[in-house]
């Protein structure tokens, strides 16, 4: 049989309410507006600690999607707002991978 992998699991470190509308088993990659995208970037940055006044200022769409199908770089413009790039940073990493892998561009 092998390994099997349950999406639960692999779940279980997603913070659920911030990613309110999605739900089930299986994820679906919602497209969103620029502005929209932005917006909630930039509210999960702010959850983390330290990163209360970063905002997200810019992403990409990329000229073709990847193979997986997302269409926006992982790589932002963000305003930092005083906050070290040692903070900000770790807000960074603790979101983009689960915020890419969730929402599309319009």
């Amino acid at each position: 049989m092998g390994a099997a992998q349950s999406m639960d699991d692999d779940d279980a470190t997603v913070n659920r309410e911030i990613f309110g509308d999605i739900g089930g088993d299986e994820v679906k990659r919602q497209t969103l507006s620029r502005e929209e995208l932005m917006d909630r970037l930039t509210k999960m940055i702010q959850a983390c600690e330290g990163c209360e006044k970063v905002r997200v200022i810019s992403v990409t769409r990329l000229d073709f999607p990847d193979k997986d199908g997302r269409n926006w770089s992982r790589s932002l413009v963000l305003d930092p707002a005083g906050v070290p790039p040692e903070v900000y940073s770790l807000g960074y990493g603790a979101v983009i991978g689960t915020a890419h892998e969730t929402w599309n561009l319009k």
